[in-house]
């Protein structure tokens, strides 16, 4: 106690008082070194590793971090940063506390700059760990330094060196707009290279991502009712959905008392502040007279086809969410808006004030004005009850297939709209490839962070700093994708009557979406691209978007081939059933032969760069575990060809060392 104290008093007197005026900017080449406290917790620590780091790469001298007493006790020259809570009391002649959930801090003092904020105990590099020291400073390095994070690796990054670069005088204490902000890159990580996962990690702390809120949305019966094990529906039949005269699950009679009761005490026993109640995924949802009696007569869903669900959904969440209030007024409920109950309650006036509703949409379906229209009308009715709104997008999931499906402008509208009605946080699926969609990560990640910034200026800022001498070629490669896209969106298929992404519109319509001239358009620009980038992180880039190009190529003849395979008869089970509408089998035959190379082709480059932020092998191992979307094996099986898949979890666990 008496050493910490002696610190803190020579400390306070090598520091001089704030001045009264504005902060002058500093030299950042005068800045010799990052002090931290002696405790300096693992955030701490990190963050001023970091910090030390870039700042000599910047720079080109060495900045070393140093503990607080060695800084106390010896003769220092130039500038430091005070990292941390103790460094910025000693900084700052008081204390910064307390902190907000992920506050932070940037502000000059005399002697340098301190970067502070509220610092958890755990990991620093997951987001689950609050981390405002690492926020501010990367908010300086990124914000006023000019270093940019695009994708995991280390090719995925631009450092400038600039020796004569200034840290302009700062003083900004704020909390994230967004209370979560996170992406899922890819299917499962389980599938992916301990080297991809690291640096997955990294870039999302560097990317200010964060998930500190104790927080789950996701479906819950699987959980709360042991439905793998099956022993709740032995015991319990009647608490299952009614499903043409019988019982059966995954989804619960949402009427039914001891559901309801079940479901209050899975959410008083759970870990999470917010606890998932949402129903289990797909239908087959409850026909008992008492369920159906809390649906609105002539209300339809999202398909035009069934009744709409949310009037009973939502009298089982609110009947939950007051219970658990009653008894536990700290603990709150996390529900879904999906599918079949999408859409607001029509008798329902008010929603419980625990209950936060996980709002699922894509907004790359806002190409479209009516699916905006209709998302601004739902989020209006929402709004009226009372709903606590969080964003739940599907930015990259396996409706792309990890092709150029690129929606930036509507990313960043669509953010900047939430935030503007009142969504308190935003969290979704998106995709390990980077190499065909890095536009649509730039603008989920920094609208995220700022949905108030300037919306014109997200995407210029991507395109200089990441592939600099040959950013015009580089948008215009990414644009023709995006264009082909604004052209032709109305042209997918209507099997499904929505105006969102439904899978089955998509899937078999892709070479109308993206056609060949959209193709070799995207094609000239990289050409373009490569033949002027020079040698080294450009030139690096644009080899990368070269393999996702060249998977986009394979994936959509791939596609149509599967299409008019089933159209010749072969058992392709490709999404929709399409019946056999020719019979000519020297076409079946060779069309088999040539799908099959690109199959083949296509777990090959699955495999040939799984550290790269590349086309994601856990998606299509996961089909292959799970047995759907087998089109390949398909393929294979008509053939009479028995070769096993290379891209399962047991296969990809052997190979490139997890």
């Amino acid at each position: 106690m008496f050493r910490s104290s002696l610190i803190l008093l020579c400390l306070s007197a090598c520091v001089l008082r704030l001045s009264a005026e504005s902060p002058a900017a500093q030299k950042l080449a005068d800045f010799k070194r990052v002090v931290i406290a002696d405790d300096a917790n693992a955030v701490q620590r990190a963050a001023a590793a970091e910090l030390a780091s870039y700042v000599s790469r910047i720079t080109g001298q060495k900045v070393e971090a140093m503990k607080a007493s060695v800084f106390a006790l010896s003769k220092t020259t130039g500038q430091s940063f005070f990292v941390g809570d103790g460094a910025a009391e000693v900084a700052l002649g008081n204390s910064p506390k307390p902190w907000k959930t992920e506050e932070w801090m940037l502000r000059s003092v005399p002697q340098g700059l301190v970067l502070a904020g509220d610092d958890g105990a755990g990991d620093p590099w997951s987001i689950t760990t609050a981390a405002g020291s690492m926020l501010a400073v990367y908010t300086l390095l990124e914000d006023h330094l000019g270093v940019r994070w695009f994708w995991p690796g280390e090719f995925g990054e631009h450092v400038p060196a600039n020796a004569d670069a200034l840290v302009p005088g700062l003083i900004d204490r704020r909390q994230p707009a967004f209370e979560i902000r996170s992406v899922e890159l890819g299917y499962s990580s389980i599938y992916h290279t301990k080297v991809f996962n690291d640096a997955a990690r990294r870039w999302a702390r560097r990317s200010r991502l964060g998930w500190v809120k104790s927080a789950v949305f996701g479906h819950s019966w699987e959980a709360a009712f042991d439905l793998r094990k099956g022993e709740t529906f032995k015991q319990h039949p009647e608490w299952f959905a009614l499903v043409n005269g019988k019982r059966r699950p995954p989804q619960m009679c949402t009427t039914h008392p001891d559901v309801i009761a079940r479901m209050v005490d899975y959410v008083l026993a759970g870990k999470q502040d917010i606890m998932n109640i949402s129903p289990s995924d797909g239908g087959g949802f409850c026909e008992c007279e008492r369920c159906q009696a809390l649906d609105v007569p002539g209300v339809l869903a999202y398909d035009k086809k069934h009744v709409q669900l949310s009037d009973r959904i939502f009298t089982y969440a609110n009947e939950i969410a007051r219970r658990v209030r009653e008894k536990n007024p700290a603990k709150s409920c996390g529900m879904f808006a999906y599918t079949y109950y999408n859409k607001p309650p029509v008798k329902i006036a008010r929603l419980e004030p625990n209950l936060y509703l996980s709002f699922v949409f894509q907004s790359g379906a806002h190409r479209d004005p009516e699916n905006l229209r209709e998302w601004r009308e739902s989020v209006s009715g929402w709004q009226k009850i009372g709903a606590k709104m969080v964003v739940r997008e599907g930015w990259g999931n396996h409706y792309y297939h990890d092709m150029p499906f690129i929606h930036d402008r509507q990313i960043i509208a669509n953010l900047a709209e939430a935030s503007s009605l009142g969504f308190v946080a935003a969290y979704g699926e998106g995709s390990k490839s980077f190499a065909t969609m890095a536009p649509n990560f730039w603008a989920i990640t920094h609208m995220m962070w700022d949905p108030k910034r300037a919306p014109d200026k997200v995407m210029p800022d991507f395109y200089q700093s990441a592939y600099g001498p040959v950013a015009l070629e580089m948008e215009a490669f990414f644009g023709a994708y995006s264009q082909a896209l604004d052209a032709n969106w109305s042209k997918r298929d209507r099997i499904v009557d929505a105006t969102g992404i439904a899978y089955a519109n998509v899937i078999a319509a892709w070479g109308k979406l993206i056609p060949a001239e959209a193709v070799a358009e995207a094609e000239k620009h990289l050409q373009a691209a490569e033949a002027k980038a020079p040698a080294g992180e450009y030139a690096d880039r644009v080899k990368f978007h070269r393999f996702g190009h060249e998977y986009t190529k394979g994936m959509l003849e791939l596609l149509a081939n599967y299409k008019s395979l089933s159209e010749l008869g072969v058992k392709m089970d490709f999404a929709v059933a399409v019946k056999a509408t020719r019979d000519d089998p020297a076409a079946r035959d060779a069309l088999l032969k040539r799908t099959y190379e690109l199959g083949e082709q296509r777990e090959q480059m699955l495999l040939a760069h799984r550290d790269w932020a590349g086309p994601d092998e856990g998606l299509y191992a996961f089909t292959n575990d799970r047995n759907i979307r087998q089109w390949h094996a398909n393929v294979k099986k008509a053939l009479g060809i028995t070769k096993p898949s290379a891209v399962t979890k047991e296969t990809l666990d052997g190979k490139q060392g997890r």
